[in-house]
């Protein structure tokens, strides 16, 4: 397991930031830590440009934040994968420093069939 204090800081707190405008249901908060290129694919298999995601969100519901749990990370200079489990979803994120802020730049997310590690 990675420790994730190892994270840069300025790229945990847009990890951070990232989580809780999901959750609270705020696009434009969101769409801050999400790179123009983004991509997606879901649990229930449709994929995502960042515009189609940030309409998709405009629909949900918000809902009380839910921490990422048992995150593993692997650090590449200015790319950074990472994968935790949160509400009953594995994900997996790439986030990319873009003109110098971090931004994600795709990711997946799985329904989890068991918890994991």
């Amino acid at each position: 397991m990675n420790d994730a204090t190892r994270l840069p800081p300025d790229l945990q707190a847009a990890m951070r930031a990232r989580d809780e405008a999901f959750y609270a249901v705020d696009p434009a908060q969101w769409g801050k830590y999400t790179a123009a290129q983004f991509t997606t694919v879901q649990q229930n298999g449709n994929f995502y440009t960042r515009a189609d995601r940030i309409e998709n969100l405009k629909t949900q519901k918000q809902r009380p934040y839910v921490p990422r749990e048992r995150e593993q990370f692997e650090i590449q200079g200015d790319v950074v994968v990472t994968r935790f489990f949160s509400g009953g979803l594995w994900v997996v994120e790439v986030w990319k420093r873009v003109d110098g802020a971090w931004a994600s730049v795709m990711s997946q997310a799985t329904t989890a069939s068991a918890t994991g590690p």
